[in-house]
């Protein structure tokens, strides 16, 4: 199985950040994938699941739980490179329309760039 890992670095807007995860996001991963989202709050949050092979119902769950938070809160977020794969899974569970998809993390940046600046 690949090692997982989570790399956080600082979008190319002030008040954005990319989160890039690497191996399975699953129930043993799902908490370190929770913390580091909350422990940096940003306006703007970009998750790149590049290099994501596979997500379990828990994982979409967190993934609709970002979601979520986002709106509730007046933030956004992207998640970006989603792998076929993932995005089948979208499809089957009927969240594929919910879900904020980017093809790259950088379309995802210029789409999110104006709430970045203004806030909105």
């Amino acid at each position: 199985m690949a090692e997982f890992k989570i790399e956080t670095r600082p979008g190319q807007n002030p008040g954005a950040r990319i989160v890039r995860i690497t191996g399975p996001l699953t129930l043993q991963t799902l908490f370190d994938f929770q913390r580091a989202l909350r422990d940096e709050l940003a306006a703007v949050t970009i998750v790149d699941l590049s290099a994501v092979p596979y997500l379990d119902s828990a994982a979409l769950g967190s993934l609709l739980g970002l979601h979520v938070s986002c709106e509730r809160h007046g933030r956004r977020y992207g998640l970006a490179q989603v792998p076929q794969r993932l995005k089948d899974i979208f499809q089957v569970m009927h969240v594929d329309k919910i879900l904020v998809c980017f093809p790259t993390v950088e379309e995802a940046e210029k789409s999110m760039e104006a709430f970045v600046a203004t806030g909105n």
